[in-house]
């Protein structure tokens, strides 16, 4: 299973996706070129945990004849949302992303990611990757639950909220 940060940023671009923007966790500058639309890449500014790890018992959960330990997690993020758009698409292109990206934040997130603040800066020319750069970055709250066997006490991976296991 992956780190809480990288389910958090997958979370965010699987649902910029969802609503018809392409997302990334990482960006390859050299192969910007080439691209035809807007692109959303999503990092990590900041973070911190709250809740002391395992001292966050949320209760029983049965499931059919065994009961689990639910535990919770909760992380302070400030997730790096940076919008690129290809020079045929100007400035422009960046402000149809960032009206996608206020469009998820309202109505397209799972349910453990909780925004706070979301914040832009204008968008300007970048030498770098000859494209068209609006850095952003979302304040949010992320919520994890794991669960224990009601036998072994073992605690499973910690799983963003609202967020179907694969």
């Amino acid at each position: 299973m992956s780190s809480a940060i990288e389910q958090a940023k997958r979370a965010l671009c699987a649902a910029l996706e969802r609503a018809g923007l392409q997302a990334e966790t990482a960006f390859a500058s050299e192969r910007a070129a080439a691209r035809e639309s807007a692109v959303a890449v999503v990092g990590l500014r900041r973070g911190e945990s709250r809740g002391g790890g395992l001292s966050s018992y949320l209760g029983r959960r049965q499931e059919g004849s065994r009961w689990r330990e639910v535990y919770g997690l909760r992380m302070e993020l400030t997730l790096s949302l940076d919008l690129y758009a290809p020079a045929e698409l100007g400035t422009e292109g960046c402000d149809r992303a960032l009206e996608t990206l206020h469009r998820v934040m309202l109505e397209g997130l799972p349910s453990g990611l909780r925004p706070k603040e979301l914040c832009w800066e204008e968008a300007a020319w970048d030498q770098e990757t000859a494209m068209f750069l609006r850095r952003g970055s979302l304040r949010c709250e992320a919520v994890f639950t794991a669960q224990a066997e009601e036998d072994n006490e073992l605690v499973t991976d910690f799983i963003l909220k609202g967020v179907v296991r694969q």
